[in-house]
């Protein structure tokens, strides 16, 4: 995937989640039968999902997980995943609306198509208006044109219409959420102590018999990684660059056009006030004149503070304003200045000098994205070959030795690109794309040509692979000596609290008895049973133990380091304050999911009443070819 490419799909996703609202729903009922002839990956009445939606629709879903689990997902990890499957549901209930929509009639005005466009964060400037040029530019990034672009955002106002008609009326009983507070907003109170897990002092060695067994029963604690040898080809943009030469004339031409890209602009930070009229702005500007506070004088002219529009060039200003602003010598008021939006008066308070750029100090760089512009040419070009020869049956060999590339030798690389020794083999490809070709490569197989996200391309050859093994009990005695000291911690502090809990329910007194141990009484805050807040409770398993033993009654908890012992003190109602909008908060949560179970109701039956009907076979081939 070219760099341009996943660019667009990024900002694509970005402006659509923008502008989208649906349920999400899982699973789509019983509707797979008949595969047929036909390009449509599903049908509903007489809605389609063609084959290109789907395909793209895929596409997008793993490239978004694959970037946030920062590694390349294969297809059969994502069908592992039931992401086409996911994906296709939610498609087959978009479209479902979409027939109802046409089945109803339902149309959307120029009104509200208005509206959407001007409410749209993605389309507004500096002054939190409506910009043309921002939503032009929006949508060439996400190649759309302005009539595809309206056509998908009425039928995401319908659906918005639909979905809201099927679930608006459904709202959770007051009485539900006061049972829901009282549940999450009980809280109780705990006295404690502490039983550390490394408070008995040295523990010494294991004879060699507590050794033995604490090794066989580490089970694969102590195991070697397991080892590829590979040989690896990589087609380098930048190694192909470094072959291209870029003469003094064209770097020149191209630093003309890309002067003022290259040039550091003046910014200004601004803070700015919008009057009703002339007269208004003139008497704020007096004001100011006369040495007011600009904060001051803005609240008490308009009712409200200054507009902070941030550290601006010009150009990201209206024209008016900008003209202005940037006429101004000094930092500090400017007069009234007016713009279709009204009368404005700013304040300038600080300015960033901007800096022209020179053709000496960008001529490398230059040099360097024309040489690498030119070397993706190149370097797609090698790669067709390098496919094409491959599939004649040339070796990797033979192909790198045509094609001047170095065929390097990996002699261990484990399944995180890491030598014997723990360090990152250097020198690889994009480590995130990497290693999912190599986990996926096996023994005396040869990948497929990969591009990386950097216009790379690469590929391996799994030459052998030495198989994880346990390391000898010799090689490791030291570490699992450790190991039985940890554990050896573990039990004696494990003992120790369950001793002191039982002394504690046969009426011992427990600041007597944390006395008399040498360790420290206290206390939790009053906590819910959610809590995890260290300031106000040990662990958050306590604060869950707590709600499972009635006032007066004793309990351990075991937590990574320690044992602690517990006694529940008391019971206390709900914080009242803040008991509404917290209330307010869980009624809106309730309805919200009461809502979501309505929809997808609603969603199923319209599946039943609209036969709809999904091209099995077409979604293999399309999976297929990923």
């Amino acid at each position: 995937m070219k760099p341009r490419n996943l660019l667009t799909k990024i900002v694509t996703v970005i402006l659509f989640s923008l502008l989208i609202l649906s349920f999400a729903v899982w699973g789509i009922g019983d509707i797979f039968r008949g595969g047929g002839q036909s390009l449509m990956i599903a049908e509903i009445g007489d809605t389609g999902i063609d084959q290109r939606e789907y395909t793209e629709a895929v596409a997008n879903e793993i490239g978004s997980i694959s970037r946030q689990i920062g590694t390349p997902l294969t297809i059969e990890q994502a069908r592992a995943f039931g992401i086409p499957q996911q994906v296709l549901s939610r498609l087959i209930s978009r479209a479902v609306l979409d027939e109802l929509a046409t089945r109803m009639s339902l149309l959307v005005t120029e009104d509200q198509m208005r509206g959407q466009i001007f409410e749209n964060p993605a389309f507004q400037g500096a002054t939190g208006r409506f910009d043309q040029n921002r939503f032009a530019q929006a949508l060439s990034y996400a190649n759309l044109t302005e009539q595809r672009y309206l056509s998908v955002m009425s039928s995401e106002i319908m659906r918005r219409q639909l979905t809201a008609a099927a679930t608006e009326s459904a709202v959770a009983p007051q009485s539900l959420a006061e049972q829901l507070l009282s549940y999450r907003g009980e809280r109780r109170v705990g006295d404690y102590l502490i039983v550390a897990n490394d408070s008995f002092g040295d523990l010494g060695d294991p004879d060699a018999m507590a050794l033995q067994e604490t090794y066989d029963a580490a089970g694969g604690s102590f195991m070697t990684p397991a080892y590829k040898s590979i040989s690896l080809a990589v087609l380098s943009l930048s190694e192909a660059a470094k072959g291209i030469a870029i003469s003094d004339e064209r770097v020149e031409e191209a630093f003309e056009a890309r002067k003022d890209e290259l040039s550091t602009p003046e910014r200004r930070t601004i803070l700015q006030a919008v009057l009703p009229d002339q007269a208004a702005a003139q008497a704020l500007a007096d004001r100011l004149s006369e040495g007011a506070d600009f904060t001051s004088a803005v609240e008490e002219a308009t009712g409200r503070g200054p507009v902070d529009l941030g550290t601006v060039a010009q150009t990201e200003l209206l024209p008016q304003l900008g003209e202005a602003v940037f006429a101004l010598e000094a930092t500090g008021p400017s007069a009234p200045i007016q713009s279709p939006l009204g009368w404005h008066v700013v304040m300038v308070t600080a300015i960033e000098p901007g800096e022209e750029a020179s053709l000496e100090a960008s001529r490398e760089d230059l040099r360097n994205v024309l040489a690498e512009a030119e070397a993706v040419d190149v370097v797609i070009g090698l790669a067709n070959q390098f496919d094409d020869a491959l599939a004649g049956g040339a070796s990797l060999e033979d192909v790198a030795s045509r094609l001047n590339l170095t065929l390097r030798s990996i002699p261990n690389i484990d399944r995180q690109a890491r030598d014997p020794e723990d360090n990152l083999v250097e020198g690889l490809p994009s480590i995130s794309e990497f290693l999912g070709v190599l986990n996926a490569t096996q023994p005396g197989d040869t990948s497929l040509l990969t591009e990386t996200l950097d216009g790379d391309y690469f590929i391996i050859r799994v030459d052998g692979e030495t198989p994880a093994k346990r390391k000898s009990l010799v090689e490791v005695s030291d570490d699992v000596a450790e190991l039985w000291r940890v554990a050896e911690g573990i039990r004696l502090a494990e003992e120790k609290a369950t001793a002191l809990a039982e002394r504690l329910k046969s009426g011992e007194d427990f600041a007597e008895l944390a006395a008399t141990e040498g360790l420290e009484l206290s206390q939790t805050q009053p906590i819910t049973r959610f809590e995890s807040d260290p300031e106000r409770t040990p662990a958050a398993a306590l604060s869950q133990q707590l709600f499972e033993i009635d006032t007066g009654e004793v309990t351990t908890v075991a937590t990574a380091n320690n044992h602690i012992v517990v006694k529940l003190k008391e019971i206390l109602e709900p914080d009242s304050a803040g008991r509404d909008a917290q209330l307010a908060e869980i009624e809106q949560q309730l309805t919200a999911s009461l809502q979501n179970d309505i929809f997808q109701q609603f969603l199923g039956a319209l599946q039943q009443e609209f036969d709809v009907t999904v091209n099995q076979r077409l979604i293999d081939q399309v999976l297929a070819e990923f």
